[in-house]
């Protein structure tokens, strides 16, 4: 419960300096993490093993995971035999169908794709360009059979029209740099060419560019059951035979394709530490175990960064060095988005039982190599919890320690290294919640898992044929292990006797938020919807950590009375959105668009999705229809808690989903 209480001014570091003395309170020993005595984090910390998790990334790396593939199938039951032989004696694999018909929930399932061979060759002067499995990613996801001697032809992005203008292609090979959906579309089913090569740069960062001779991973669509094939090359490749097509000179290549799509399943690995009372919930830590070959930091790093956990953890319990945990810790391994969909929709009788949860997603690159420094993001801002209060301990406890370590040398343990790996500090932050992979699903308001995101940005590497284990740390995989075992165990084992410190520490930074966000300035009603959202936020973050370990809660303290806020009738929006029944789950995730199912490929962007943050604005404003609120209230809520935005926006991505059929209006 909220009271709207007179305050003095205070600064948010007294107000954290304040909580963390509070928690630490009659201590006679600073503790590591607030909430835990020394003995538990140095436990977990002996059990994870940096290097283990390194090899297991090297071994995850020898398949090619792509959904619904013999690689992919080979390395979930790769990666259930090791869970067995780790003690988790319950780890198995569960089939759910891909087939290009079966949903789940309004989720279309895509086949599977076999792909044995293919070769790329230039008839004169004779040369290979392009050859699977050699290069992993040479040949695009979802190629099929094909034995053909054709010309080349530029298309430039050959995403338009307009590109193939004066340029016949039927029967002949194209070159293009667009997105390999929209080539495909355009060259070869509605005018006749036989398949194409790309170059398309499909991750965007301060580096692109200045490896030309990365080559990139490449999708066509799984949808389309009459692909043709796409071969990737490298910029290198490309402009050099751009150049010449330029001159005038004709280029003659053969293409030899041995793949196919088939019907597949979407192979889920599933394993558990169970709990002492069943009816306490669970915490789940998911990784997605596909992509290609290596895949090494997207995604084997998160892949074996829950394992090492769910390894450590469970071995410290073998040993009687920690106790069995009250709630059961499981742990998924998955096909990104497709899996975590199709779990949580045939599982409804857990999704009630997942209290909180980690993911994580590329974890291990070397900042040298990857140029990505690590990202904790928080859950959802229509999901607080205080699994965010728990995982800022956590990491604030390895970025000290990492630290003084580098700085002062002394003890490796203390200082979380993992020889021969890396010494150096760890770099990373805790930041608002971002989108991009299976933690989506899970938050979606249809499941509502308060789910915490691990994961490295930028990474120069990923969807490449350069995402190789060497450019992984064994330290930094054992730090984010360790961290992931922390938190989980956190959630999952805290005594109850425990928990007033981590109250303490969650009242000091709930308040400390209420009085960023009231210091901000701006518009003045803004400004109060900022401090009303974060005393909401805060509010409901100690309700889940009573909810977990029950505590007495005081009411905080707070100046954001919502009687303060000035009207907003004028061009008040009080429509009232319902959700559909049928759509749970993300609308727009990996290769399936319930809009573009709905109206067509075409659909033009929104004011909303051209934003910086629209993704998650548009995210959000879904998980915020719950047929009750209004237009203009879900407006307010998602300016209090992200950033302003103007009404019409949101309206208009809304008036989409209804037209998408996603929603309806009461």
């Amino acid at each position: 419960m909220l009271l709207s209480l007179p305050v003095k001014p205070f600064s948010a570091a007294a107000i954290v300096l304040a909580g963390l003395a509070a928690a630490r309170a009659g201590r006679a020993e600073e503790r590591v993490v607030p909430f835990w005595p020394n003995a538990v984090p140095e436990t977990i910390r002996s059990e994870v093993d940096g290097n283990a998790a390194l090899e297991t990334v090297r071994e995850l790396g020898r398949f090619h995971r792509v959904h619904g593939s013999p690689g992919y199938a080979a390395a979930a039951r790769h990666m259930r035999e090791k869970a067995l032989r780790a003690g988790l004696s319950n780890a198995s694999i569960e089939h759910f169908p891909a087939d290009g018909k079966t949903r789940y929930a309004h989720f279309r399932s895509y086949p599977g794709w076999d792909p044995v061979e293919a070769v790329l060759e230039e008839t004169v002067p004779s040369r290979v360009l392009a050859r699977f499995p050699e290069v992993p990613v040479a040949l695009a996801d979802y190629s099929q059979d094909a034995d053909v001697t054709a010309e080349l032809v530029d298309v430039g992005a050959g995403t338009d029209a307009a590109h193939y203008a004066g340029k016949e292609v039927r029967g002949k090979i194209v070159l293009a740099d667009g997105d390999l959906p929209g080539v495909h579309r355009r060259a070869c089913e509605e005018r006749g060419a036989a398949g194409f090569l790309s170059d398309f740069p499909n991750q965007t960062t301060a580096w692109s560019g200045d490896d030309r001779d990365l080559v990139r991973w490449g999708h066509l669509s799984p949808y389309q059951a009459a692909n043709r094939f796409a071969f990737m090359i490298s910029r290198r490749q490309a402009e050099g035979l751009r150049r010449r097509l330029a001159a005038g000179e004709k280029i003659t290549l053969h293409a030899k394709v041995k793949a196919r799509m088939t019907p597949a399943t979407y192979d889920v690995v599933v394993a558990t530490i169970p709990g002492t009372d069943p009816a306490a919930g669970e915490i789940v830590l998911t990784a997605h175990l596909c992509h290609q070959s290596a895949g090494a930091n997207d995604n084997a790093s998160g892949s074996a960064a829950i394992f090492e956990a769910a390894r450590a953890l469970q071995s410290a319990i073998g040993r009687g060095k920690l106790p069995r945990p009250r709630r059961t810790i499981r742990f998924l391994w998955l096909p990104e988005i497709a899996g975590s969909q199709a779990y949580l929709v045939r599982h409804p009788e857990l999704v009630p039982r997942l209290v909180a949860g980690i993911h994580m997603d590329m974890v291990g690159g070397l900042l040298s190599t990857t140029k990505g420094t690590f990202h904790l993001s928080r859950t959802a801002g229509t999901l607080p919890h205080v699994a965010n209060v728990i995982a800022r301990a956590w990491l604030d406890h390895v970025l000290r320690a990492s630290a003084r370590y580098a700085e002062r040398g002394g003890d490796a343990v203390a200082g979380l290294v993992w020889s021969p790996g890396s010494r150096e500090a760890f770099l990373g932050d805790m930041r608002a919640l971002e989108m991009g992979s299976d933690h989506e699903v899970f938050e979606d308001s249809s499941f509502a898992v308060p789910m915490i995101y691990f994961h490295d940005w930028p990474d120069v590497t990923i969807h490449t044929n350069r995402d190789q284990p060497e450019n992984l740390d064994a330290t930094k995989l054992g730090r984010v292990a360790y961290m992931g075992a922390g938190i989980a165990w956190t959630l999952a084992a805290l005594p109850r006797e425990e928990a007033p410190p981590l109250l303490a520490l969650a009242r000091a930074q709930a308040e400390a938020d209420i009085a960023m966000a009231g210091a901000r300035g701006g518009d003045p009603r803004d400004a109060a919807l900022r401090a009303r959202e974060a005393a909401a936020e805060g509010a409901r973050t100690l309700r889940t950590l009573a909810d977990l370990w029950p505590v007495s809660l005081l009411p905080l303290s707070s100046r954001a009375n919502p009687l303060d806020l000035s009207p907003d009738d004028a061009g008040a929006d009080s429509r009232v959105p319902v959700r559909s029944r049928e759509v749970r789950g993300p609308v727009d995730v990996y290769y399936f668009n319930s809009i573009g199912e709905a109206l067509g490929p075409d659909v033009p962007s929104t004011a909303l999705g051209r934003r910086e943050s629209g993704d998650v604005l548009a995210f959000e404003a879904l998980n915020l229809v719950d047929g009750r609120r209004t237009v203009s209230e879900i407006r307010d809520i998602l300016s209090g808690r992200y950033e302003a935005v103007p009404r019409k926006e949101i309206a208009e991505y809304l008036e989409l989903l209804a037209r998408a059929r996603v929603l309806t209006w009461k």
